[in-house]
């Protein structure tokens, strides 16, 4: 089954909702989406139901919902990270609407696990305890929600594509290898629950075929570019980098972040691989198909 009725995509200005939107749109599904500025999604079709508002103001969010079967949320850098998500849960409850979220939430196969796994990240990434919450208040919602616990984007590279294609990369990257996931396999996760209603609610683990090194990232740009690429990771100079593509929230959330993931990397687990491949039907896409696309793409414009 289908379905028919429309589908909301809250932060469809941001990489996460405008993959998801293009997903939804590649399944001939009918599209809302709400944004604050409509001049930031005017690249969408005029099939795309735009309804100005935020999720600050109660009225404008209901009116969004209306007649929707379903809602992808992904959270803002923000905050009120916190409240913004509890008035969406409270609204998408109040309106018998599904949640799909994307974003932080860790999975376990049991409950000391997965208390475990919160303390030790609360601990190593204290700014993104906020986040954990978020993704709590979304996986206990009424709402037969689906929970997409995503590993690091590969699209994150796209921020500093100057810096790349000037032959640096920046992003510090453990010589261990940190797990990371092409957008388009989140989204198309995303949009098959958010369109199949008897998608089983839970929680679900969404990661990429493979755990890469900052030095395993830059041979691939080197490749695909055929040009030197090194990797500019391993000292301090890196922030200066995300200080200059970055800003407000989003730049401490990241800096937090990749001093994590600079230390500790992230490892591939095969329960989660195997639980992304029957989520697709098919292993997700490899870090060297990413860059060969975003490549082609920079050459053939």
């Amino acid at each position: 089954m289908t379905r028919r009725e429309p589908v909301l995509v809250v932060g469809a200005t941001g990489s996460v909702g405008r993959a998801v939107v293009k997903a939804l749109l590649a399944r001939r599904a009918t599209v809302r989406v709400l944004v604050r500025d409509p001049a930031k999604v005017a690249e969408l079709p005029s099939s795309v139901q735009r309804h100005i508002g935020d999720l600050r103001f109660v009225d404008g969010l209901q009116e969004a919902l209306l007649g929707v079967g379903a809602a992808f949320y992904v959270s803002p850098h923000d905050p009120e990270e916190i409240r913004l998500a509890s008035t969406f849960v409270r609204a998408c409850e109040a309106g018998g609407i599904r949640i799909v979220f994307a974003g932080v939430h860790l999975t376990g196969r049991h409950d000391l696990m997965r208390l475990l796994k919160r303390t030790a990240f609360s601990l190593a990434l204290p700014r993104y305890r906020g986040k954990l919450r978020v993704g709590e208040l979304m996986a206990n919602s009424t709402t037969r929600p689906v929970v997409l616990a995503v590993s690091n984007f590969m699209q994150n590279d796209e921020v500093f594509l100057e810096d790349i294609l000037g032959g640096v990369f920046p992003e510090p990257l453990a010589a261990a290898g940190v797990n990371r996931v092409d957008l388009r396999d989140v989204a198309d996760i995303a949009a098959d629950a958010l369109l199949r209603p008897r998608f089983p609610a839970g929680a679900y683990p969404v990661v990429g075929p493979a755990s890469l090194s900052g030095v395993d990232c830059a041979r691939h740009w080197s490749q695909a570019l055929d040009r030197p690429v090194r990797y500019g990771g391993h000292d301090r100079g890196w922030e200066a980098v995300y200080r200059r593509r970055l800003s407000g929230p989003k730049l401490d959330d990241w800096i937090s972040t990749f001093r994590v993931l600079r230390r500790h990397g992230l490892a591939t687990s095969d329960d989660a691989l195997a639980c992304t491949t029957g989520l697709l039907g098919r292993m997700p896409r490899s870090y060297a198909t990413y860059v060969r696309d975003i490549t082609t793409a920079i050459m053939a414009g």
